[in-house]
């Protein structure tokens, strides 16, 4: 199998992150660190929806003379495992030294040397056209008419819905009509739904499954927030 390189090599390092969105939400919640390098970390927790590309505020918390760092960082990608959810995070820095500063204190907690640390690689496989194809299950497929009109087929992995009876597909394009898009469930447990909207705008949307809980497409091509204080999916024709 073919490999490639990641900047810096991930280490088993768990420590208790203070985290929520940038975007103006006053809570914060907790999560623990699955792995951590200087380019990012694996971040879980448990009862919060993350949402991919959202940024996030950050408190990380280390045991070694009970110091702590603030950071900043985007969401690349996000699973969910019944109320456990997990994410990865790519870090933002504003300052050098606050860069500086995370490098030192990685260095110390985990007992890695400078030089090693900063000198480490890790090789991950690259993946397969299976793989590939899978990944691509969720996301947004566009076929543009000749009438203006695009039919968008939208599809909900069962991983982000996982044992779900039934999902329906609501936003701007059916005036968030809880009853209006209901979603077919195939026979791997995905969701899809084939819509026809007119081009050349925008519509916000979410998944509502199984009439209580609200899920985000993991590829949509934005995200913006909504008077509730999450984010809806947007769909650009």
């Amino acid at each position: 199998m073919l490999e490639s390189k990641r900047e810096f090599g991930r280490f088993d390092l768990p420590l208790i992150v203070k985290f929520r969105p940038t975007y103006g939400a006053t809570q914060y919640h907790l999560g623990l660190t699955k792995n951590i390098s200087l380019g990012g970390l694996c971040l879980e927790a448990r009862d919060f929806n993350f949402i991919k590309f959202e940024n996030l505020e950050m408190e990380m918390k280390f045991p070694r003379g009970n110091s702590s760092i603030s950071l900043f960082g985007n969401i690349m990608w996000k699973k969910r495992d019944g109320k456990i959810s997990c994410a990865g995070i790519k870090f933002r820095f504003e300052e050098e030294n606050i860069k500086n500063d995370l490098i030192e204190k990685i260095s110390c907690n985990a007992n890695i040397p400078l030089d090693a640390l900063l000198k480490s690689k890790e090789t991950k496989p690259v993946k397969t056209e299976e793989q590939s194809s899978e990944l691509q299950r969720s996301g947004l497929l566009k076929q543009y008419l000749k009438d203006g009109k695009c039919e968008v087929t939208f599809r909900l992995p069962k991983e982000a819905a996982p044992d779900a009876g039934s999902v329906v597909i609501v936003g701007d394009f059916n005036a968030w009509d809880a009853s209006a898009a209901p979603m077919t469930k195939l026979e791997n447990g995905d969701f899809t739904a084939s819509l026809k909207l007119n081009g050349k705008k925008e519509y916000r949307f979410k998944y509502l499954i199984d009439g209580h809980h609200w899920e985000n497409d993991w590829s949509a091509d934005k995200y913006v927030p909504n008077s509730f204080g999450s984010d809806d999916s947007v769909v650009v024709l």
